[in-house]
């Protein structure tokens, strides 16, 4: 999906469009929303505590809309003027999971419509390696910057009330809860291909994997459940990369790819880019003290 900063650039220009009140640290917050439950399974992964394909489907669930909706909720009630953030965060929220669709990623899509519906969206109108997604990544480091100037002196206030507090608490029990009860249902969609993977007699199954390591040596690639599986067809590359592909599965353990993209990495340091900036923003407001309780 496009990097933190591309969704930074175009979301900010939006939400301050329709309030010019709006705080880019808050409008920030609520690009990332969405994103948590990734950057919570790059932590969790590599500790192999947890089973990956069922770590793959209940990030998959907490990275709905509903969801987020449920942790943005969860964060608004800790301010006094709970509804304009909550419509603000909600808002991010939304336009993240639209635009993330636009880029083209096998394998993956957003839901918008979870739990009614595991449907996938995707539009898929661009690689992360062409022009759109780098000009948007260019807009968000740019705009971005700009608005947390404007925005430096703006003051954040979190209320001290017991019945919010334990409301939001609430609120974010059941964002880290209940996915773990609703697994079957994106596993029954084949969300990601996780039921594929997870299949005993999978010869003959079309698959796609997403941006994941090619070992050139061994012609093999590494699917979200950590398994290596070998790959054969034309002009594969001859060097180590990170690839995408479509293909069908000829035995168990083989994928012959009809097609494959070459990605780079930068796509990560873009997005680590736009946190440090996000995270900078807040840090700065705190040590200020900007960030008060009344």
């Amino acid at each position: 999906m496009p990097n933190t900063l591309a969704h930074f650039g175009i979301q900010t220009l939006a939400c301050k469009a329709v309030s010019r009140s709006a705080d880019v640290k808050w409008i920030g917050l609520g690009c990332l929303i969405p994103d948590l439950p990734w950057i919570e399974q790059r932590l969790i992964h590599p500790l192999n505590i947890v089973d990956p394909i069922n770590l793959r489907l209940y990030v998959i669930i907490q990275s709905s809309l509903f969801f987020s909706l449920l942790f943005a909720a969860a964060v608004s009630l800790q301010v006094k003027r709970s509804r304009p953030l909550f419509f603000l965060l909600g808002f991010n929220c939304l336009l993240h999971l639209l635009l993330d669709p636009t880029q083209i990623k096998w394998a993956n899509g957003t839901h918008l419509l979870a739990p009614f519906s595991w449907q996938l969206t995707t539009f898929a109108w661009y690689w992360p390696e062409q022009l759109p997604s780098l000009l948007l990544t260019l807009a968000g480091l740019i705009i971005f910057s700009l608005y947390a100037w404007k925005d430096r002196q703006r003051e954040i206030l979190f209320f001290r009330d017991r019945k919010r507090q334990s409301a939001g608490l609430l609120l974010l029990a059941i964002y880290l809860l209940c996915p773990l009860i609703m697994l079957n249902e994106p596993l029954a969609a084949d969300n990601h291909f996780t039921a594929t993977l997870q299949s005993s007699n999978r010869t003959g199954t079309f698959i796609e994997i997403d941006r994941k390591p090619y070992q050139a040596a061994t012609h093999t690639i590494m699917t979200l459940s950590d398994e290596q599986l070998k790959v054969q067809g034309d002009r594969l590359p001859e060097h180590d990369a990170r690839l995408s592909i479509q293909g069908h599965f000829i035995d168990n353990n083989t994928i012959l790819i009809s097609k494959y993209h070459v990605h780079s990495p930068m796509r990560d340091i873009y997005s680590k880019i736009g946190i440090s900036m996000l995270t900078a923003s807040w840090l700065l407001a705190l040590f200020d003290k900007r960030i008060r309780i009344v």
